[in-house]
């Protein structure tokens, strides 16, 4: 079976906002066909990773109602180390994330969850 998450260096949990340091190994399932000439992370997979650490980190088990905003600005390659940020907005029921490589922001957004 193809590995499918990313290798988790470092978890820090201070409720409610969640940091990972994650390893973006490049024999991943994802990067099978995405590009040939230059591999890269689909935005789909970093936003399903959003929601699976979201949940198992931060307790959470809602599904996306909307994207309210969402920014993909640099490529999250094979072999890249990255810093996911999530910060959990209960009252509004908004997750709000940021994926950064080498101290630039490579994405990022905030997702209304379901009630």
């Amino acid at each position: 079976m193809k590995k499918i998450l990313p290798d988790e260096l470092d978890i820090n949990i201070n409720q409610p906002k969640a940091e990972l340091t994650l390893y973006v190994p490049d024999d991943l399932f994802w990067f099978n066909g995405h590009f040939p000439s230059q591999p890269l992370l689909p935005g789909v997979v970093q936003l399903n990773w959003v929601m699976h650490y979201s949940q198992c980190l931060l307790g959470m088990s809602s599904s996306i109602e909307s994207i309210e905003v969402i920014k993909f600005q640099i490529p999250i390659l094979p072999n890249d180390r990255l810093l996911l940020q999530l910060n959990w907005h209960e009252e509004q029921h908004k997750l709000q994330f940021s994926y950064t490589v080498a101290h630039k922001v490579a994405s990022s957004g905030k997702l209304k969850l379901c009630l």
